[in-house]
């Protein structure tokens, strides 16, 4: 193994500790990348050059995702400050409220919704249409965050039943048919969904109970100036529910799901947000008003992207596709390096090779991609030699592994969506989720060893 890739492993273990402990990691990324950049080209100046080409990279990473966010925070924006929001609320009103029932809604909406179109547009659409209700109806953001991220990004997104774009690039790395792998993926996943989502609701309640989970204060019903009156503002809910209703039926229709879903939500929201402006301010203001809008979604969301840049940028790093681009064309990729040393030399029995896999996995998704690892967790998995129904098992595993940790459910980088639409910490959401995830993950290995050992050993 090169000494560039220890320098990485060495720097991602300290990177992570200090996330563990909830230290800053902004100075720490940057430190990292200059001595990536200077162990490589042996040159400072280089180094700083490789610095800027990293930031680049972790910037052209989430470009798309953060402008899809800037612009539904802009039309959130147009709706609170018009006074239109206020309406939203009605949708929660007739929903139960003990027990975590927002909780669930939230999530089951989210599940659903990314089943049919992926998760990045269905937090982009609940967000804008549910999201601001369930909160109003007392649960707080942090919890809204995180059944999002669970239900949408965890059970929805490494499933992917009804698009079947993530089984099929792990069936065709495994050398099997999606069928095949549907056999083993579907019992695993179960296992998985019902653990974690029960973890995660027994989290919330118990702190409920302990006053952690404190409802967000409602909303004041003090008379409030807006700049324009209960007609408008009820003319502008309907048309936002009806432009939205319309986009969400050409997506049925025209089959548009995953990165061009995302995209025609943001562009809905554009529409909205100028719609909104139009109908609550004169002429001659509206154009002001809607820019200020725009203005202050996108500086909204740069301040909950701009933290992540550097360490988005540090962990793409060991991509291989993405060190040729920040080092050069020769540079190793870290990742698939480390992946292979512990392959080589890491010798583990049979029945503990779905341990091994999830650490593998775990390793391919700290970029916070949730897509790097799935084109070679197939071959990964059949190099173990446990012929077709090992190999399909293990690469199911190792699907369900990627998009858990990698996907949006736990590595921080991989949060900023949902987190920047619910307006919190994606560090703090990551803590939230992390023990029900971990619980999961202990399930559904120890259900991958009892199946391996009882089909493939």
């Amino acid at each position: 193994m090169s000494l560039i890739s220890i320098v990485y492993i060495v720097l991602t273990a300290i990177m992570l500790i200090m996330i563990i402990r909830k230290k800053e990691v902004m100075i720490m990324g940057v430190a990292a990348i200059l001595i990536i950049g200077l162990i490589y080209t042996k040159n400072p100046a280089n180094a700083l050059i490789v610095l800027c080409s990293a930031v680049t990279s972790g910037m052209s990473e989430i470009l798309p995702i953060y402008i899809g966010i800037s612009l539904i925070v802009s039309m959130t924006f147009a709706l609170k400050k018009t006074g239109a929001d206020r309406y939203i609320s009605v949708v929660f009103n007739y929903l139960p409220k003990k027990h975590g029932a927002a909780y669930l809604t939230i999530g089951l909406f989210m599940m659903v919704v990314s089943f049919m179109i992926w998760p990045s547009p269905a937090v982009a659409l609940l967000g804008a249409l549910l999201l601001p209700a369930a909160i109003k109806a007392g649960l707080p953001p942090v919890y809204a965050a995180s059944a999002m991220s669970l239900f949408g990004y965890g059970v929805a997104l490494s499933g992917d039943f009804l698009i079947q774009g993530v089984p099929a690039i792990v069936a065709k790395s495994t050398g099997v048919s999606c069928g095949e792998l549907m056999s083993y993926l579907v019992p695993l996943w179960a296992v998985m969904s019902v653990v974690t989502i029960t973890a995660a609701f027994v989290q919330f309640i118990a702190d409920k109970k302990n006053g952690k989970a404190a409802a967000t204060a409602q909303v004041s019903q003090e008379k409030i100036d807006y700049p324009c009156g209960s007609r408008s503002r009820k003319l502008i809910i309907v048309a936002t529910f009806f432009i939205f209703l319309i986009g969400i039926i050409a997506m049925i229709a025209m089959d548009i799901k995953g990165d061009d879903a995302t995209a025609l939500i943001s562009g809905i929201a554009l529409v909205c947000t100028c719609v909104a402006g139009i109908l609550a301010y004169p002429k001659a203001e509206a154009a002001e008003r809607v820019l200020d809008f725009i203005v202050d979604g996108f500086r909204y969301a740069m301040k909950v992207f701009a933290p992540a840049i550097v360490i988005i940028g540090f962990f793409s790093m060991g991509n291989s596709e993405i060190s040729a681009q920040v080092l050069g064309e020769d540079s190793p990729g870290c990742i698939p390096e480390i992946v292979s040393f512990i392959m080589d030399n890491i010798s583990v029995p049979k029945p503990l090779l779905p341990v091994l896999l999830t650490v593998i996995g775990f390793i391919y998704s700290i970029d916070g991609s949730g897509f790097a690892g799935l084109m070679v967790i197939g071959d990964i998995a059949r190099s173990f030699g446990l012929g077709t129904e090992g190999s399909t098992l293990l690469a199911a595993l190792g699907q369900l592994v990627i998009i858990w940790v990698g996907g949006g459910t736990l590595i921080p980088w991989s949060m900023i969506p949902v987190s920047s639409v619910c307006g919190v910490d994606p560090y703090e959401l990551a803590k939230k989720n992390i023990k029900p995830v971990l619980i999961g993950f202990a399930a559904t290995v120890a259900a991958a060893i009892v199946i391996l050992c009882v089909k493939c050993v």
